[in-house]
């Protein structure tokens, strides 16, 4: 899900949770980079039962893009 340029992914986060929810039941695990640290970690796990596994990106050498583990899955 992609949302427009001015709203934050930590602002949006409940209406992504929502869609998750209604449309793939048998998750459990969600992966999300760095804007999604904080208290939505614990808001995510009581109102959706989902664990939100934040990734952060190691501190860049160069500026050459590197696909992050565990963010970039190809399936």
């Amino acid at each position: 899900m992609a949302t427009v340029a001015h709203i934050h992914d930590s602002k949006a986060v409940m209406l992504l949770m929502r869609v998750l929810q209604d449309c793939f039941h048998s998750i459990k695990v969600i992966i999300a980079d760095g804007g999604y640290c904080g208290a939505i970690i614990n808001e995510v796990k009581e109102k959706f039962g989902y664990l939100l596994q934040i990734v952060m990106r190691k501190q860049k050498k160069d500026n050459s893009f590197k696909p992050v583990h565990k963010r970039w899955v190809d399936g």
